[in-house]
């Protein structure tokens, strides 16, 4: 079984739900999902931080949108570059990160759009806290550290600069620096 971290950030007087990350590592790579705010909507893709793990230069491949088999492309200075299909992550590999996805969305995020989970939404909203299209899940909110604007969540023992990396280049508007 793949050990999985989290993270997660959430504005809770600003637009609720900052980012979302779940990663694990192998070999020299990372490999991931996350959600996350972008321009007051939310963003979507599975990740490679391919390299990260080695000496050589750390790069970027994110899917398109939130697709393990759509078009993917590298983040560089310059903008995003197509890559070629199929996509960066090995074979055996995309089944468990879809299903490690899938664990983690149950278990930490809601959707305002699912009738299933508006009472969700309502619990949040009753204790004045900001609730997006995304949410983190009423019952998780006590598992997030408080702070004045930005309560976390960092699993514990996982590498803190592995977020630190991802943010710097990701789509996301937030940007995580300790």
């Amino acid at each position: 079984m793949t050990q999985a971290h989290a993270h997660l950030g959430y504005a809770p007087r600003g637009v609720g739900l900052l980012y979302a990350v779940l990663w694990f590592a192998q070999g020299d790579d990372v490999y991931g999902w996350f959600i996350g705010s972008k321009d007051g909507e939310h963003r979507s893709a599975y990740f490679v931080l391919q390299g990260y793990y080695s000496s050589k230069k750390t790069s970027l491949l994110h899917s398109v949108q939130d697709d393990m088999y759509g078009p993917w492309v590298e983040a560089t200075p310059g903008g995003a570059l197509p890559l070629p299909h199929p996509p960066p992550v090995p074979e055996a590999l995309r089944h468990e990160l879809v299903r490690l996805q899938d664990q983690f969305i149950r278990h930490w995020l809601f959707f305002a759009d699912d009738p299933e989970t508006h009472a969700e939404a309502e619990a949040v909203a009753a204790h004045e806290l900001a609730v997006g299209a995304v949410g983190i899940r009423p019952a998780r909110l006590g598992k997030l550290r408080t702070a004045a604007a930005v309560w976390r969540y960092d699993a514990p023992g996982a590498d803190i600069h592995v977020l630190i990396e991802l943010s710097k280049h990701w789509p996301l508007d937030h940007r995580v620096d300790t």
